[in-house]
């Protein structure tokens, strides 16, 4: 199933929210990890090297936007949160981009 690109946009948006409110990552630097991330994600090398059976470090691009973006911040900062300590703030999150 192919994720319509507002819905990747908004993704995106969450990821770096929670980046920034739950890791307190300073707005430009979890822009530039978002973009990073999601050169990484949408780049046709990644998705030929799927493709091939390759596992190119990283996410696979097909089953990427079906993460939660809390997860994923936790992933890039390398620190588990238990999502059970953050629910409320996050669920306003996810309201506010219609997630």
């Amino acid at each position: 199933m192919t994720i319509p690109p507002h819905k990747k946009a908004l993704s995106w948006n969450v990821l770096e929210k929670c980046l920034v409110r739950f890791h307190k990552m300073p707005q430009s630097r979890a822009k530039q990890e978002s973009d990073d991330l999601r050169a990484r994600i949408e780049s046709p090398l990644a998705n030929n090297l799927i493709k091939a059976g390759l596992n190119p470090k990283g996410y696979n691009p097909d089953i990427f936007y079906h993460a939660e973006p809390f997860d994923v911040a936790c992933d890039i900062v390398g620190n588990r949160l238990d999502v059970r300590g953050y629910s409320s703030e996050y669920e306003r999150i996810l309201n506010r981009y219609g997630w």
